[in-house]
């Protein structure tokens, strides 16, 4: 399956307690079902980042978000990944995606970044 926003498309939606990501430069996003029974292929986009080595993210565990991510979700089994793969791109190439994706979107937890 895969997602676009802004034209740009996204490998998933992962569930973020399977995903075992690896290295590679990417742009993420973190969505949840906000009613996963009767609409199970809805997600809502609550967080965009970007990563040189998609891996070191600790299957995203260690990032600084993640409590802000589970809160929002209701629980971690609600939480899914998108992935754009960028493996030749420069820092700046994926900060500018990322910056585009968030003034698009405007996600819940990116608020303060």
């Amino acid at each position: 399956m895969s997602i676009s926003l802004n034209d740009i498309n996204f490998d998933g939606p992962y569930s973020i307690t399977y995903l075992d990501p690896h290295y590679r430069a990417a742009v993420y996003t973190i969505m949840c079902k906000d009613d996963p029974a009767n609409k199970p292929n809805e997600f809502t986009l609550i967080y965009v980042g970007e990563s040189e080595n998609l891996s070191e993210r600790g299957i995203f565990r260690s990032h600084q978000k993640y409590e802000s991510w589970i809160k929002y979700a209701g629980s971690v089994q609600n939480l899914y990944v998108g992935i754009h793969l960028m493996p030749d791109s420069t820092p700046a190439d994926r900060r500018q995606i990322k910056s585009d994706l968030i003034i698009h979107f405007s996600p819940d937890c990116n608020s303060g970044n």
